[in-house]
């Protein structure tokens, strides 16, 4: 696999920034809860879990462990390594195992959905009657009520995907967007709990060029992801869930008592 020069300086200088040599890495687990394993003296540590882990595997018998969030490129991390012949050891190519596979959309209300959203509609009204006003400071207050209107548009353009599936693709829906992914077109997904308790699971994405996405899907039932994972396992995807059905968020105590929010 080729990889620009942009990528390449991307990875290397992440490598430098970490002090890590390309000729110390024996593999590479990306997309993957990391379990810090006791030894000598060091007692075990908490699982590292959420998106973006990054784990390198060195020759040396020890582990390097990075969040890399999207916007430290972890895409061209995962090209560079691979294209150098890195072994990517938690990823494991599967065959299709069904002809058929129904559709099916997995959506749930979210009431924090709705709580942004009049957000969003209060900041926007209130920026509004700000910049009407006669006084000459109104613009002031204007422009920051609008500002927290963007963010929480945003919030909800992001933070509140859910999912459908057909025998040909896996569609991600969110507030005025959707976008579908051919099975063919997919190489692994993965969802585990978001680190922010309020936005909380994800979905993690690799295509088939190893370009990472990353989903907030709050409107899909956690009690679902397992289904999900082993329905895109039998359409040939490398899927895995690492969620406990009856919490909320990793923190959370088991509460198999409580129904979805």
């Amino acid at each position: 696999m080729e990889v620009s020069a942009k990528e390449r300086q991307r990875a290397e200088h992440l490598l430098q920034s970490q002090r890590i040599q390309l000729h110390r890495i024996k593999s590479f687990s990306f997309m993957k809860r990391y379990h810090q394993a006791s030894h000598k003296d060091v007692p075990t540590g908490k699982d590292k879990y959420g998106p973006g882990i990054f784990v390198f595997h060195l020759k040396d018998k020890q582990d390097k462990v990075l969040y890399l969030p999207p916007f430290k490129h972890p895409s061209s991390l995962v090209r560079f390594l691979v294209s150098q012949g890195i072994p990517f050891t938690n990823y494991t190519p599967h065959e299709r195992s069904t002809d058929f596979l129904p559709a099916t959309t997995y959506q749930r209300p979210s009431l924090y959905m709705f709580w942004f959203f009049i957000l969003f509609l209060m900041f926007l009204i209130l920026g509004y009657y700000s910049i009407s006003g006669d006084v000459w400071w109104g613009f002031i207050p204007a422009i920051l009520s609008f500002g927290l209107s963007l963010f929480f548009i945003c919030m909800l353009m992001t933070r509140f995907c859910y999912l459908s599936l057909d025998n040909e693709a896996l569609t991600v829906h969110s507030v005025g967007r959707t976008i579908r992914y051919p099975y063919a077109e997919l190489r692994k997904v993965n969802f585990d709990f978001a680190r922010e308790q309020t936005f909380t699971h994800i979905m993690e994405l690799l295509d088939k060029d190893y370009h990472y996405r990353l989903f907030y899907i709050g409107r899909v039932s956690r009690k679902k992801l397992n289904e999900i994972a082993e329905r895109l396992q039998q359409v040939g995807v490398d899927a895995t869930c690492n969620l406990n059905d009856n919490k909320r968020f990793y923190q959370d105590r088991d509460i198999d008592w409580l129904s979805d929010d």
